[in-house]
């Protein structure tokens, strides 16, 4: 499967561990959990969704318009 400027990542063992810390950290929902943790492990520090993202500091949010 191929979409312009996106990326499949494989959720492994470190993202899940990750998605956890971010659940006790802030209390995402899991799957916004797991959606940050993807991110950060891969090296993004951006990320293009709603306002839940704006808990986890670690990221800056991309207003959807």
């Amino acid at each position: 499967m191929s979409l312009p400027n996106i990326r499949f990542v494989d959720v492994t063992a470190p993202i899940i561990i990750r998605a956890q810390d971010l659940v006790d950290k802030y209390r995402l929902k899991p799957r916004d959990a797991i959606h940050a943790a993807t991110a950060l492990v891969v090296g993004e520090c951006e990320i293009a969704s709603d306002e839940e993202f704006d808990k986890a500091k670690e990221l800056k949010r991309i207003l959807l318009i």
